[in-house]
């Protein structure tokens, strides 16, 4: 039986060398275009593995081979058999509401104050939405708002997926709320607790939090810590005017014994009104971070790939359904749990044309008459969610572009 590249590989040909990729996983490699050639010679002539290996004459070829074959095929590049759809790796979060009890200058959603007419779901609906998500068969299901602990409700719905569910489950809090008493249920329940700090300190934490918020953090995380409970992490949102303050706030995940997560500034929510605040350009400006700039990045980087309204699915407060928080539009609208019996009802499943979900569409560089023989047009957006927010900004994206590719081109095809 032949073998042929599967529908979710890609390619880029650069003279004597070929990056083969998935674009759902990200994962890639890169040869040589004369063993990118013999692979196609076996596609081409429906040839197996071993009626491939019999066409070259060096043992030491044919042991290559035979190790990258099995290599692409566990990278999913290439499939010798009937194709199946993959749903691993699921991910659900659920905002159980849209209120919050600070007002975080880049809140990504807008959540509203406590007193809001964006009405929470009842207990029953909320377990409700828990059961259709468990029902899907998620590795990971994350609770978050607004702010899920404004909840009077929240450590029964917690203890309720809890009981009812045997994957991770991940809380996303502002940390203010945490105290003695949901303190021990959050450590026996929760498997990560995601906490958004924003600052080293209480000087810089309260320009994006509000006064008072670094303390009250440290202070959750020390009470969960006290419960035996490991698995925090904290973050912050950087830009050109914050970015200095990386590396202690490093430091200061290392003295709490936290796992630090950057998160780049992105100018939706309130944030559309607070760029300044995190950015010293102007609209027609992309932000970059300076360390992936620099010669001596190290860290691993993916294909352009996404998951998003297939493999990980966002519920809103009323129960509508998105790919996730940064596609909240009405033309990005799966539907409302509550008009299905279960997820896999959804058109996304159910249809073969997904074209309209699949983010990976929009960033088909086919789409794209600038990007369509550039050699590193596979890898220049890491998130749709990027190209969403600047796709009606053709300098911005011209400004992204002439910043990352030379160093995209060097890691790719140079090193």
């Amino acid at each position: 039986m032949g073998y042929r590249f599967s529908n979710s590989s890609r390619y880029i040909i650069n003279e004597n060398k070929v990056v083969l990729g998935n674009r759902y996983t990200g994962l890639w490699i890169r040869i040589s275009k004369e063993v990118y050639d013999i692979l196609e010679l076996g596609i081409n002539n429906d040839f197996s593995l071993n009626e491939l290996k019999c066409c070259l004459y060096d043992e030491e070829d044919r042991n290559y081979i035979d190790s990258l074959y099995k290599k692409l095929c566990y990278m999913e590049i290439i499939e010798d058999r009937n194709p199946k759809k993959r749903l691993e790796n699921k991910m659900a979060s659920f905002e159980i509401t849209h209120r919050c009890n600070l007002k975080c200058i880049h809140c990504c959603i807008d959540a509203d104050s406590i007193v809001s007419d964006k009405k929470d779901l009842s207990t029953k609906k909320v377990q409700e939405v828990l059961n259709k998500l468990i029902e899907w068969g998620p590795a990971r299901i994350m609770l978050s708002g607004g702010e899920p602990l404004v909840r009077k409700d929240f450590t029964k719905l917690l203890i309720y997926l809890r009981k009812s569910y045997k994957g991770k489950i991940v809380v996303s809090t502002n940390g203010t709320l945490i105290n003695e008493s949901n303190s021990e249920i959050l450590s026996k329940c929760a498997d990560q607790i995601d906490i958004s700090l924003d600052g080293i300190d209480e000087k810089t934490c309260k320009v994006v939090r509000g006064t008072g918020i670094f303390d009250k953090v440290i202070n959750s995380v020390k009470l969960l810590q006290n419960k035996g409970f490991k698995n925090i992490t904290l973050s912050m949102v950087i830009g050109d005017k914050n970015q200095y303050l990386e590396g202690k706030f490093n430091e200061l995940n290392k003295m709490l014994n936290t796992i630090p997560l950057i998160r780049v500034f992105s100018a939706v929510g309130r944030g559309l009104n607070n760029r300044s605040s995190f950015l010293n350009g102007g609209e027609d400006e992309t932000y970059v971070p300076s360390n992936f700039l620099d010669d001596n990045y190290d860290k691993p980087f993916g294909m352009c790939n996404c998951g998003a309204g297939e493999r990980e699915l966002f519920i809103t407060y009323n129960g509508d359904i998105y790919p996730c928080p940064e596609f909240m539009k009405s033309e990005y609208l799966l539907g409302n749990i509550f008009n299905i019996n279960k997820i896999s009802e959804l058109s996304i499943f159910t249809n073969n044309n997904i074209k309209n979900y699949n983010l990976l569409y929009m960033l088909n560089y086919e789409n794209y008459k600038e990007c369509i023989n550039c050699k590193v047009n596979l890898f220049c957006w890491t998130c749709p969610g990027q190209l969403e927010e600047l796709k009606n900004n053709k300098l911005a994206i011209e400004d992204k572009c002439k910043k990352i590719k030379p160093v995209l081109y060097k890691r790719i095809w140079e090193r």
